[in-house]
């Protein structure tokens, strides 16, 4: 519906519907607080409440004592509201800082990012995140632990991470790993790598596509054998 429309219907003026629509919902109008005979008081209420006095009839009995002229209910209703404000900020600092819930790709690659590079966020994220499952924390440290074989090329560790990633969430990837345990104690071991004939066979699927229906074999052998 157009804002024209809406602002006659409610008889508001459309630049205040359109910054209620911006905002997703309407403002709320609160009356700015007044003063209160507590203010002089308010260091001294403060510290009290530091030290453990959450009692507001001690609180207001002690107020009292100091020269303070106004009622019991005064000192009640800022207790309240000082009481509200710290469970307030208690549920706030148990909260994820970031409340979205990453996609499962996401957690997958946040699993396996060092600490150091996380962000605050990411870091309680994955925390709480295996301390709730200790099937994804013990599945993520098999993989980082893989990673880290792999990094430094160490061939003596790679049997024994074998042997216990059988009974993990892993099973089935090692599983398959088995059946090419020849050449991945290999790859581990020997200083030779198949990464110049990937990279050779990636050039060719690319000559091939540029000339795709335009031309034939001779051209691009010759593409292949001359190309800079």
């Amino acid at each position: 519906m157009p804002i024209r429309r809406i602002a006659q219907r409610l008889g508001m003026a459309r630049n205040a519907v359109r910054r209620w629509l911006r905002a997703g919902e309407a403002p709320v109008y609160r009356r700015a607080p007044g003063s209160s005979a507590l203010d002089r008081h308010h260091a001294y209420v403060e510290r009290r409440w530091a030290e453990g006095c959450r009692n507001s009839a001690q609180l207001w009995r002690e107020l009292r004592d100091r020269g303070f002229g106004g009622g019991y209910d005064i000192v009640r209703r800022w207790a309240i509201r000082r009481r509200d404000r710290d469970a307030a900020t208690s549920d706030r600092d148990c909260l994820l800082p970031s409340w979205r819930v990453p996609s499962s790709r996401r957690a997958a690659r946040l699993l396996t990012t060092p600490d150091q590079t996380l962000t605050r966020a990411d870091r309680q994220f994955v925390d709480t995140l295996t301390a709730l499952s200790s099937e994804i924390r013990i599945a993520a440290e098999a993989i980082n632990e893989f990673n880290r074989i792999l990094r430094e090329r160490d061939a003596a560790a790679f049997d024994r991470w074998l042997a216990t990633t059988q009974t993990t969430a892993l099973r089935g990837f090692a599983s398959g790993i088995i059946n090419y345990v020849t050449a991945v104690r290999a790859a581990l071991s020997q200083p030779w790598s198949n990464g110049p004939v990937e990279g050779q066979v990636n050039r060719l699927k690319m000559l091939k596509r540029q000339m795709y229906g335009r031309a034939k074999f001779d051209l691009l052998r010759s593409r292949v054998l001359h190309a800079a």
